[in-house]
C-alpha cells in the first residue's frame, strides 16, 4: 500500500506540475514586433527596446515583445501595415505613406502649412486622432504616430536654389501628399519606400529624394547626395507604430491598461525627438564632407515654393472633399 500510495502521490505531483505550467504558459501573451529597419536604428534600442521592457515589467511578465528587425517577418516596408492588420505580427512599425489611399486624413499632416516642427506635429495628430483619424486604422490601434524632421531636398548632383531649378526633375516622395507638393513645384514626384532610394538615386532612376535629415545616416543617403536644400515650406513625414486589434482585445483588462500607459502620445513624441536629434547629427556630417553643400533657401525663394504648395494643398483639400472625406475639417481641426 505505501508502495502505491507514493506511484498516486508521483503521478498527482506530476499531473499537477503539468497543468501548472500549461496554464502558466497560456498565460503568457507574446507579441511579435515586425520593424523593417536594422537593430542598428536609432528607435530599435530607445523605442522598440524599451517598450519590450516595460511591458514586461509592467505586467510581472505576463505580455512580452519580441521584436523581428530588418524585415524578418516579411520583406518590404510597402507591407508593413497589412501585417499588423492581418496578424502576421502583434505589432509593426512603417509609414501610412506607403499606403496612402489607407490614410488620406492622416497625411494631411504632412503638406505645407498645417504644422510647425516635429513637436507641434505629433500634438497635433494625436489632438484629433478621436475625433478624425482613428477610423482609418482599420484592424488595429494606434500605439505610437509621429513625424520625422521637415523634409528637405536631398540631390545628387543637381543643386535646388529655386524653384526653376526642380522643373522636369524627378523626386522620390513617400506620400500622395508629398506628390501633390512635389508636381506643384515642376517636378516629377516618384512614390518610393526608403530602403530603396539609395540604388535609385544611384542609378539615376530619381534625381533627388524629399525626406527627413534623418535618412541621409539612417538609409546611407549621405552616399549618394551632393546637395541638400533646406527652407523648404514644411512637410514632414509620418510614421505609425500600431498594434492588431484582436491581439489587443485578449489583452486582460490590466495588460491594456499597461500598454495604453506605455504608449500614445509620450512616447509618439519622444521618437520624434529622437529622429529630430538624429536629423540634425546628420547634417552636421554631410556638411562636414568636403565637396557637399547645403543649402538654405531665400526667403523670397521659399515665398515662391510656399505659394505653389498652398497651390497643391487648396486643390488637394478640394478633391479629397468632393470624395467625401472631410480634409478640410481635418485640417481646420489640426491646426487649432
Amino acid at each position: 500500500m505505501n508502495v502505491m500510495r507514493k506511484i498516486v502521490v508521483a503521478a498527482a505531483f506530476v499531473l499537477l506540475t503539468v497543468s501548472l505550467s500549461t496554464v502558466s504558459f497560456a498565460t503568457e501573451k507574446v507579441m511579435k514586433l515586425a520593424s523593417f529597419v536594422p537593430p542598428v536604428y536609432v528607435l530599435h534600442e530607445p523605442i522598440f527596446e524599451k517598450l519590450a521592457a516595460d511591458i514586461n515589467a509592467a505586467t510581472d511578465g505576463s505580455v512580452k515583445i519580441e521584436i523581428y528587425p530588418s524585415g524578418e517577418l516579411g520583406k518590404g516596408p510597402v507591407e508593413q501595415y497589412k501585417r499588423a492588420a492581418t496578424r502576421i505580427a502583434e505589432i509593426s512599425y512603417g509609414l501610412p505613406g506607403y499606403t496612402s489611399s489607407v490614410f488620406p486624413k492622416t497625411l494631411l499632416i504632412e503638406l505645407p502649412g498645417v504644422t510647425e516642427g516635429h513637436e507641434d506635429a505629433t500634438n497635433k495628430l494625436w489632438n484629433v486622432m478621436d475625433n478624425h483619424l482613428r477610423d482609418e486604422f482599420k484592424r488595429t490601434v494606434p500605439l505610437a504616430l509621429f513625424v520625422t524632421p521637415p523634409a528637405v531636398l536631398m540631390m545628387r548632383d543637381q543643386p535646388v536654389r529655386s524653384l526653376q531649378d526642380l522643373e522636369g526633375l524627378k523626386i522620390r516622395v513617400a506620400s500622395s501628399s508629398a506628390a501633390a507638393v512635389i508636381e506643384a513645384y515642376g517636378a516629377t514626384p516618384v512614390p518610393m519606400p526608403a530602403n530603396k532610394v539609395y540604388t535609385s538615386m544611384n542609378t539615376g532612376v530619381v534625381d533627388g529624394a524629399l525626406m527627413g535629415s534623418d535618412s541621409l545616416l539612417i538609409f546611407k543617403l549621405i552616399e549618394t547626395t551632393k546637395y541638400v536644400t533646406t527652407n523648404l515650406p514644411e512637410m514632414p513625414t509620418t510614421i505609425f507604430l500600431v498594434a492588431n486589434e484582436e491581439a489587443y482585445n485578449e489583452l486582460s483588462d490590466n495588460e491594456r491598461a499597461a500598454l495604453n500607459r506605455l504608449t500614445g502620445r509620450d512616447i509618439s513624441q519622444r521618437s520624434a525627438s529622437g529622429l529630430a536629434k538624429f536629423g540634425a547629427l546628420a547634417l552636421g556630417k554631410f556638411e562636414d564632407i568636403e565637396g557637399n553643400e547645403t543649402i538654405v533657401l531665400s526667403d523670397d525663394e521659399h515665398t515662391k515654393f510656399a505659394a505653389k504648395a498652398a497651390e497643391a494643398v487648396s486643390d488637394l483639400l478640394a478633391k479629397l472633399d468632393g470624395e467625401g472625406i472631410p480634409a478640410s475639417d481635418v485640417v481646420r481641426a489640426m491646426k487649432q
